[in-house]
């Protein structure tokens, strides 16, 4: 079956650039383009493209093509194109062409006539002809003149083609030469060409993946979501990008039976590894052949080491010389075979993977075991360490030898390091990979270290429920040790903890002591220490001690953790104790923070450097409301592959998104998070996306949202959890903007009576800004409960800030200190520039104190307050806002939405409704600056908008409309 795509798939810059230079030429103005790249990438499909639009705008198309053999056969390309000229139409009958009809005569013998032409005359000569009759040909519509593989050119061609390049500007011609990236005078022209700026270079690099599954659909018929899903990261993997070998590897998994098609679409129904295509064998391995049986040799076995591979290891599994692996390395490079390493001195690699697969199917699998033996050899004793990718190549090459035991023991060995990195997904396939080839009895010791490290590795990745299922029965083998199978069920406990699963976390903690005993070393406890220091100051654990009893356990592991040292349970106890030393003030917790990121640097343990940045960022945020450093924590989550942790900041960011009121942003990524821990059943992280969503339902306040993410949150036990103080803060800012002050002040005894029973490490919810403004407000409360507050460290936070810093203005207000009382409304303020919401509700409810006590500036702060609140369609406030200005004895105009706001006379004559809220305001004398800060508008926008209402109702001057607002308010 033949399996090709009837579309062209990717390409589109490369083919929209060809598309206006059709375009130009067609107008006149022509030029030439060199499309660069491998075999099989796609020159000659964008090429059949270009022609089909040349085409179809009435062009005239001429194809010539190259060949090896023609490299001996002057003008071959050139002849071939033009032939197809003469078979259409004839030599041109123009006067232009009369004098080189002997110079093209030259290229086309059936346009002598009959007459004998000396063939004399120069390449120069000869070239003008070539010019002057594309010329001709393309003057109505223009002429696309395609000519490929000029790697294989002749000189002659060349020297014609560089001529027409260095003319064809002013020409109807469009030049489209194509080659491959080989060492040519081709190559050498286009370079130099584009350099000088008379043509473009397009190289075609590999389709990218989504490219790759678009084209392998297309090739079968059918949509890309229909492709069988094993299909597009087969692809990925093995085809390079190279649209030929797609389709090359699909034909022969059809002809293999390893792809069928079902009804309508298609399905794997096997291994979908086929052997590399015969006529991509065919083409590699001649290539290499022509090198010589000793340099075929050689390439073989490198290819058996894989596609990159270390020339010490290949000098020594072959037995050349440094002189013969010189030659051979520079044979392979000019056979288009090897490519240096950009990246590690001393590597090379092949220019795809199926070269290297071709090179290496000619052997038989005894010869192929044979040489992977003694690579694995070499390999261990060029680098006893096995460092960085070394390893892996080691485990690679011993399972092709077929000793199973000693690659599962590298690819475990890679594994664990490669989780240090903090690449835990690729970490999970490693050990997986180790787990498999590991056998039990005799290793059942080191399958248990295996399986360790896998459950961390699992928890990384973001599968807890994978990581209890794999240590549930390796963790009660009684051929392991009481230590180990206790070290197991920690590794259990931790991995429940960091997936939010107190309670079997609890269970593998007990599970754990039990084990261990009274008599255990306090190296064996520091690691149950620190997870249980954890789980009582996260989990759902009740008891008034719980916090200290927090602070000892994991006191203790850490000083036996940095003694031993046992690096990760000092980081773990180091995570901890930050928490916990929040309630001293963050910049204690800080200072763990930093000695976390000094035992990761030490010990080589990205992940958690990892985390101590992103808790050290999260800090940073709480402190300034700045995200920048929060930013760079996430980055590098991503780059490492760490799920969990890039998962936990952008939950962070989220949350920090709805304090700035940017409430459809942080939804959006509140819903992603919860799609994503919700799959990987990760309960802690999808009930903090339920609170993000509970939050910016309620900083909008929107009850019935807000009522439904609870139900959500309750539904998965998150009323349980450390997040219930802040659902409860959030709750009262929801009430606050309904109007419910005594709402909003129950939630505020919610939120300290949940505290009187559990730690707290989080301090937003309220109790430390908010909770002592309502009291104070309320006059239940005075200087000494905001002197208790005001020095607490979470007081210093910048949300909280705000808060505490306006309860202070209203306590000096009250006081009679006006001067000193708008100091710390000002302060208040900048406090809460990030904030817009808390900023306005704040204005709110200070100016009803400060018209009562007769301070500050309260009119201009209900008004900025009742506009904001007006725009974000949160009316209760806006009309409480309202009623405080008419009680102040402002006059107040009634606000209505859109058209409807604008009354009847007033819209007939053309009034919009912003129109009308400008001229409300200029009824309260109000100059364009003010107008433009309160309605969010420019200076200048507002002077247009005075303009056009003296032109609709015929004012003369902006007192004439001031006047008009005034005779209408009641």
């Amino acid at each position: 079956m033949q399996v090709m795509s009837p579309v062209m798939v990717g390409r589109a810059e490369e083919l929209a650039t060809l598309r206006e230079a059709l375009t130009s030429t067609a107008a006149g103005r022509g030029g030439a383009f060199f499309l660069v790249g491998d075999a099989g990438l796609g020159k000659s499909r964008l090429t059949r493209e270009c022609t089909t639009l040349a085409n179809a705008a009435g062009m005239t198309v001429l194809r010539g093509r190259a060949t090896p053999a023609g490299a001996t056969v002057p003008y071959r390309p050139l002849t071939e194109a033009l032939f197809s000229l003469a078979r259409a139409d004839g030599v041109p009958d123009d006067p232009d062409l009369l004098a080189y009809r002997p110079a093209l005569a030259r290229l086309i013998p059936e346009w002598r006539g009959g007459r004998d032409y000396p063939n004399d005359d120069s390449p120069i000569v000869l070239a003008e002809a070539v010019l002057r009759l594309l010329g001709v040909v393309g003057r109505d519509r223009g002429v696309l003149i395609c000519l490929s593989d000029l790697h294989d050119g002749d000189a002659e061609t060349m020297g014609i083609v560089e001529y027409l390049v260095d003319n064809l500007p002013d020409q109807p011609v469009l030049l489209l030469a194509s080659m491959r990236p080989l060492p040519s005078p081709a190559l050498t022209l286009a370079r130099s060409s584009a350099r000088q700026r008379v043509a473009r270079v397009l190289d075609l690099d590999p389709l990218p993946d989504a490219d790759v599954t678009a084209l392998a659909a297309a090739c079968l018929g059918i949509a890309a979501p229909d492709l069988p899903a094993e299909v597009a990261p087969w692809l990925a993997r093995s085809a390079d990008g190279n649209p030929f070998v797609v389709e090359e590897l699909l034909r022969g998994a059809v002809e293999a039976g390893a792809l069928v098609r079902t009804g309508g679409g298609w399905a794997m129904t096997g291994d979908v590894h086929v052997d590399v295509p015969s006529t991509v064998v065919a083409s590699v391995t001649d290539r290499a052949r022509r090198l010589g049986p000793q340099w075929h040799r050689a390439l073989e076995a490198a290819a058996v080491v894989g596609r990159r591979f270390p020339l010490d290891v290949l000098q020594q599994i072959s037995g050349v010389t440094d002189a013969g692996l010189r030659a051979l390395v520079r044979a392979g490079v000019d056979a288009q075979l090897l490519l240096p390493s950009r990246t590690v001195p001393g590597w090379y690699t092949f220019r795809n993977a199926w070269t290297a697969e071709a090179l290496a199917s000619e052997l038989l699998p005894a010869e192929r075991a044979g040489i992977a033996a003694a690579a694995a050899d070499a390999v261990e004793a060029l680098s006893p360490d096995l460092p960085g990718e070394v390893c892996q190549l080691a485990a690679s090459l011993r399972l092709a030898a077929g000793d199973r035991p000693a690659a599962g023991l590298l690819y475990a060995v890679a594994g664990r390091r490669t989780l240090a990195e903090g690449a835990a997904t690729s970490a999970v396939r490693l050990l997986d990979q180790a787990l498999e080839l590991v056998p039990a009895g005799q290793h059942a010791a080191q399958r248990a270290d295996v399986l360790a490290t896998l459950l961390n590795a699992l928890a990384e990745a973001g599968d807890v429920e994978g990581a209890l299922r794999r240590g549930a029965d390796l963790a009660g083998s009684v051929l392991l040790s009481a230590e180990k199978r206790a070290e197991l069920h920690t590794r259990l406990a931790w991995v429940c903890v960091v997936g939010g699963h107190w309670e079997k976390a609890g269970e593998q903690v007990d599970l754990a002591r039990q084990l261990l005993g009274d008599s255990a070393s306090p190296a064996a406890l520091a690691p149950v220490d620190v997870v249980e220091a954890h789980l009582l100051t996260l989990g759902d654990v009740k008891g008034d001690d719980r916090a200290v009893r927090a602070e000892e356990l994991a006191l203790r592991a850490v000083g036996t953790a940095e003694a031993v040292p046992l690096p990760t349970t000092a980081c773990q106890a180091r995570q901890v104790l930050a928490l916990l030393a929040r309630r001293r003030g963050f910049d204690d917790a800080d200072v763990h923070l930093r000695h976390m990121l000094d035992t990761a640097d030490r010990h080589a343990l990205s992940i958690w450097r990892l985390r101590a940045q992103i808790r050290l960022a999260t800090n940073e945020l709480m402190r300034t409301g700045q995200p920048e450093q929060l930013h760079q924590a996430r980055q590098a989550a991503l780059d490492l592959g760490a799920i969990t942790a890039g998962s936990q900041a952008d939950a962070t960011f989220a949350m920090q998104q709805v304090l700035y009121a940017e409430f459809a942003e942080a939804e959006k990524l509140a819903d992603r998070i919860l799609e994503a821990t919700t799959r990987m059943h990760q309960e802690g992280e999808s009930q903090f996306a339920l609170v993000i969503k509970i939050a910016s339902a309620a900083h909008q306040g929107r009850r019935d949202a807000m009522r439904q993410a609870l139900a959500d949150f309750r539904a998965r036990g998150g009323e349980q959890s450390f997040h219930a103080p802040i659902v409860f803060g959030h709750r009262a800012i929801c009430a606050l903007l309904s109007e419910d002050r005594p709402g909003a002040e129950a939630e505020m005894a919610r939120v300290r009576e949940w505290e009187r029973s559990h730690p707290t490490i989080y301090y937003q919810s309220g109790r430390y800004g908010l909770d002592p403004l309502l009291e104070i407000l309320a006059r239940r409360a005075g200087h000494a409960r905001h002197a208790e507050i005001a020095g607490a460290a979470a007081a210093g936070l910048r949300w909280n800030r705000q808060f505490v810093l306006a309860a202070e203005a209203v306590l000096l207000g009250r006081d009679g200190d006006a001067d000193g009382a708008a100091i710390a409304m000002a302060q208040s303020q900048q406090a809460s520039a990030p904030f817009p919401m808390a900023r306005h509700l704040l204005l709110r409810l200070v100016a009803e104190a400060a018209l009562d006590d007769g301070w500050g500036d309260p009119v201009t702060w209900l008004r900025e307050a009742e506009t904001w609140f007006h725009t974000a369609d949160v009316a209760a406030v806006a009309g409480a806002c309202r009623s405080l200005l008419r009680r102040a004895g402002v006059r107040v105009m009634q606000r209505r939405s859109g058209l409807e706001a604008v009354p009847a006379d007033l819209a007939q004559r053309g009034v919009t409704a912003r129109e009308y809220e400008v001229l409300m305001l200029l009824g309260e004398r109000k100059g364009n600056p003010e107008i433009a800060k309160l309605l969010f508008i420019s200076p200048r926008t507002v002077e247009k908008h005075v303009a056009a209402l003296m032109d609709k109702l015929g004012s003369t001057d902006r007192t004439a409309l001031s006047d008009l607002v005034v005779a209408r308010l009641p």
